[in-house]
């Protein structure tokens, strides 16, 4: 861990020592991370060659969300991308650094009068965590828009993959968590008022039918195929259930709310609770939407 210090200190990257990652998360929970270093997009392979040296856990966050860390927090390094910042724009391709929160790049989209994102308005987390969970809603996934994408692998080399080379699923790229996304170039058409009405339209529904101010980490479970997830859980009854301070939203019940001081063992607890009632129920088996770290998992 001391030569990673060394290293950040001597190439300028800021980075903080036993941090509290429920900083981090829009749920608000996690443990220290032994390190949390704030990820120059210059710098990148750099860094990663020492950390691999050490032999040191690593992982990367952008937004914290859609993702539930251990209230034991994390022995390793946590990576954050709010730093890679960039959007650059030329006609109507967008390249777009990964730390660049998603809606920022829809405001910019917006303001360009570019059309092709529209349904991608009101989620949380960054451009290279929504291309990683390949985040979607209202028929829109980010994929449509996506032309390449630039990842530095396991043995630090830099790729572009094009998008019929990722093997996107619902709410999976397939990229393994240990590669980096750096950056991402979308391809967009001009606007019109028809598509900024439609956005505005699903911003409205969105505000009406998910907790968006409360604390989560959005939609906890995939919807299975033919159902939603949400549905399932109201109709096995659990709206509204609490374990701790972890509650199923009484709005939407495929979100789990933070409504104090939330432990992740209860919201582990309250996702296994659920996973069994439905499955009891309707013979479905639930799989989780979120990332969870945690060493007990």
């Amino acid at each position: 861990m001391k030569n990673i210090e060394i290293f950040c200190k001597e190439k300028g990257i800021i980075y903080r020592k036993n941090e509290p990652l429920a900083e981090y998360t829009t749920l608000r929970i996690g443990g220290l991370a032994d390190l949390l270093i704030f990820l120059e997009e210059d710098i990148i392979q750099e860094l990663m060659e020492v950390i691999k040296n050490e032999g040191l856990a690593y992982y990367i966050i952008g937004g914290g969300s859609n993702l539930l860390v251990s209230d034991n927090g994390f022995r390793g390094v946590i990576i954050n991308t709010k730093r890679m910042n960039r959007i650059e724009m030329k006609f109507s391709k967008i390249k777009v650094s990964a730390g660049v929160r998603l809606q920022r790049l829809i405001a910019f989209c917006l303001k360009k009068n570019l059309s092709g994102m529209e349904g991608l308005i009101g989620i949380p987390g960054t451009v290279g965590g929504a291309i990683r969970g390949n985040a979607g809603s209202f028929g829109y996934e980010i994929k449509d828009a996506l032309e390449e994408v630039e990842v530095i692998n396991d043995s630090l080399e830099t790729k572009v993959m094009k998008k019929q080379d990722i093997n996107f699923k619902y709410r999976s790229s397939g990229l393994p968590d240990s590669w980096i996304i750096k950056s991402a170039v979308f391809g967009l058409v001009e606007g019109s008022n028809e598509n900024f009405k439609k956005m505005r339209d699903f911003l409205m529904r969105k505000r009406q039918t998910q907790p968006l101010r409360e604390k989560s980490a959005g939609c906890v479970f995939k919807n299975p195929e033919g159902y939603s997830a949400g549905a399932l859980i109201d109709k096995a009854g659990l709206k509204g259930m609490r374990v701790g301070d972890i509650m199923i939203s009484p709005v939407h019940a495929n979100y789990f709310i933070n409504a104090g001081r939330g432990k992740s063992a209860d919201f582990l607890k309250l996702m296994d609770i659920v996973r069994e009632k439905v499955f009891k129920l309707f013979s479905i088996e639930l799989e989780p939407e979120i990332k969870i770290l945690n060493p007990e998992f």
